[in-house]
């Protein structure tokens, strides 16, 4: 699933249907990145990724696309990966998984270009890291302190940059999950509820805004009223 308002059109297209075809469409309109699309040349560090899936997963889904350089003047260099630089998509899944919340939904897709290919993409390589918006789930947050990534943090994009959610973006990204319907869906698990509660805590605890800290209070009274009623116990008297 992905935010209706994703720019620009042709990633969505991309989303809905990651083909060679789209994909060479999106690359050849491409207005450089946004919210939603991010180019790296090769891969990078994985903590650096998983912050940029984190912020893109939050911003409404999208997709980072490796292979792709950038000129000195910001346009796109169409380089593809070399033989050493593509890697074992599996493998690369795996690693990410120790440093995401496992309800956040991405894979990464093979993208090879033979002699036939038109120029530029002639005997290219790319991969890309589709990342889908769950309204259920967000805002997803960091479940670990290591490199790039704050354990109990809220990334987000801001243009062509993955940085800490402010009070004004994490509303926005609330309003938007309510405005998807889905604000309090009861297919999460207790489990999840339950770790959603401890980020909160952990959240509550490191803050000096107290604006902020209040807001948290309110929404982990709200979710612990939500575990109850996962659990059947809202409004039983305590004894």
């Amino acid at each position: 699933m992905f935010y209706e308002d994703i720019q620009p059109q042709k990633l969505k297209d991309f989303l809905l249907d990651p083909t060679h075809d789209t994909l060479c469409d999106l690359l050849l309109h491409n207005t450089g990145e946004t919210d939603f699309l991010d180019f790296k040349a090769k891969w990078i560090d994985l903590t650096k990724l998983a912050k940029h899936i984190l912020a893109i997963a939050n911003s409404g889904g999208g997709s980072i696309i490796v292979g792709v350089g950038q000129q000195a003047d910001g346009s796109s260099s169409l380089d593809g990966l070399s033989n050493q630089d593509f890697l074992d998509k599996a493998d690369v899944d795996n690693k990410l998984g120790n440093y995401l919340p496992s309800w956040v939904k991405y894979r990464t897709e093979d993208f090879i270009f033979d002699g036939q290919a038109s120029a530029p993409f002639t005997d290219k390589k790319f991969q890309v890291l589709i990342i889908e918006y769950d309204p259920k789930y967000v805002p997803y947050t960091s479940i670990i302190s290591r490199g790039e990534l704050r354990y109990g943090a809220i990334y987000i994009r801001q243009g062509t940059k993955s940085i800490e959610a402010s009070n004004e973006k994490l509303l926005e990204i609330i309003l938007r999950k309510v405005k998807a319907g889905d604000a309090y869906s009861t297919d999460l698990t207790l489990i999840e509820h339950l770790t959603q509660l401890k980020h909160l805590y952990a959240e509550r605890n490191r803050q000096a805004d107290d604006d902020y800290e209040r807001f948290i209070e309110r929404v982990i009274e709200r979710k612990q009223r939500r575990i109850e009623q996962v659990l059947d116990v809202y409004g039983m008297a305590d004894e």
